[in-house]
């Protein structure tokens, strides 16, 4: 059996990274998942979701600026952004946990806010 539940997400500054590692994670707990699977989706053309190891507050400009230099648009940067991060990942859950190495974190990257934005997550046993 699987479930669908969005996480509903206000963000703040027109580009931002935000962790939603235990979002996710109290997801599976309130749902009572022991083994599985997780797929992250952010419907938007201006956002996306990646999973990475921990971002510490210093390194947050290092991926904008590695970003910048990447995007081949100058005319509509926050899509070509959005695109290179990608709007999806998968994940496996076992014994009601996300298997992550301890140093990975899920993160949402807005690129055109500030905005509410939505992440829509199936969860399946």
């Amino acid at each position: 059996m699987g479930f669908v539940h969005e996480i509903v997400i206000e963000t703040s500054d027109q580009e931002q990274i935000l962790d939603i590692t235990d979002n996710l994670q109290e997801l599976i707990k309130g749902l009572g998942i022991k083994n599985g699977f997780v797929c992250v989706y952010v419907p938007h053309t201006s956002a996306a979701v990646s999973i990475h190891r921990k971002v510490d507050v210093e390194d947050r400009p290092k991926l904008g600026e590695m970003l910048e230099r990447i995007n081949p648009d100058n005319k509509s940067p926050q899509y070509t952004k959005a695109a290179l991060v990608a709007p999806t990942e998968v994940l496996i859950v076992k014994d009601s946990k996300l298997v992550m190495d301890q140093d990975q974190r899920v993160y949402f990257y807005e690129f055109d806010g500030p905005k509410q934005r939505k992440v829509v997550v199936y969860v399946t046993e």
